[in-house]
């Protein structure tokens, strides 16, 4: 019997050895940790890149910051990007990298006031009527042109706190992170509404912006569904060539936005105004009233420049 125990007890500790012993990656690449941190460092050099609002040097100061970044870890260029050929080979390593990566993202559009202030940018048409952020995913996410991790989709089901003649807004901000290639975003929002009909509003990304995307209830029918997706294609690439790079589409501070401007009162309508009538014009009579005009005929009229020999003429009523 202490046999059977002693055998069932090796059986299960060889179990959990295997079981603990996954395949890691190899000393010779970059390791998952280092590789969030230098994409994240590759993510604040080009949002540094931008700031300064000098796009004729962007290219230079981007390269500067970025090279920056590999300092800082102590990595070469050709040591970066043989490490992304694996890890690009090896999808799933990469999609946990950047689902942390995209997290960081999020926090830090936290840390910077973004869930307090995401309406501000909207000025005076937020304090018009009710509106409400209906966004209840992350803020952030970052795509690489491998599926299935190229496309981030959302579906929202409308409820009673949406009324007729909502407007929808999708916004977010796009930073690319492109060694090489060509930058091919796409971004759909589609409103599906109470009578069936469906509106749809498709934009393509290819910098690094703010983009807003609006559809409004119009016809005043309601709103049933809101759907949409972010994707990231390959720029005419094949998937073999376009692994071979960095490719990353980082898009943040996503908010989908719901706006209800209600309709005025009878009692906040202008009144309309009635022109005074117009009053006859001439010399006044004795009794107050007026005296019509007579007709003037331009070949009656006198010279009366000076130096004329003739007066004007008197006009008798």
């Amino acid at each position: 019997m202490r046999a059977d125990v002693r055998t069932f007890a090796a059986v299960l500790v060889v179990l959990f050895t295997i079981m603990g012993c996954k395949p890691g990656v190899p000393g010779k690449y970059i390791q998952p940790g280092d590789l969030e941190d230098i994409l994240y460092d590759y993510h604040v050099a080009d949002g540094m890149a931008y700031s300064d609002g000098n796009y004729t040097e962007l290219a230079y100061r981007r390269a500067l910051y970025r090279e920056a970044a590999l300092r800082k870890y102590g990595i070469t260029q050709e040591e970066l990007d043989s490490s992304l050929v694996y890890y690009y080979r090896h999808t799933e390593l990469l999609h946990d990298i950047y689902s942390r990566l995209a997290k960081r993202l999020n926090n830090d559009a936290v840390d910077l006031g973004a869930t307090a202030n995401e309406l501000s940018q909207f000025g005076g048409v937020t304090s018009q009527g009710d509106t409400a952020t209906v966004w209840r995913s992350e803020q952030a996410v970052v795509l690489i042109p491998q599926p299935p991790y190229n496309t981030m989709s959302f579906d929202v089901k409308a409820d009673t706190a949406y009324h007729k003649g909502d407007k929808i807004i999708l916004s977010f901000d796009n930073q690319f992170i492109f060694q090489e290639g060509l930058r091919d975003g796409l971004v759909l929002l589609a409103v599906t509404f109470n009578n069936d009909s469906i509106a749809s509003q498709l934009t393509h990304v290819s910098a690094d912006n703010h983009y807003d995307l609006q559809i409004a209830d119009n016809a005043e029918v309601g709103i049933s569904r809101i759907r949409g997706f972010v994707h990231l294609g390959r720029g005419n690439q094949s998937i073999s060539s376009a692994s071979q790079s960095l490719k990353l589409m980082c898009v943040s501070n996503m908010r989908l936005l719901r706006m209800h401007t209600p309709p005025k009162k009878d009692d906040e309508e202008t009144p309309s105004i009635m022109p005074p009538t117009p009053q006859p014009r001439g010399p006044r009579a004795n009794d107050g009233g007026t005296v019509p005009m007579k007709p003037v005929v331009s070949g009656d009229v006198p010279d009366s420049r000076p130096g004329s020999s003739e007066s004007p003429a008197v006009l008798n009523p």
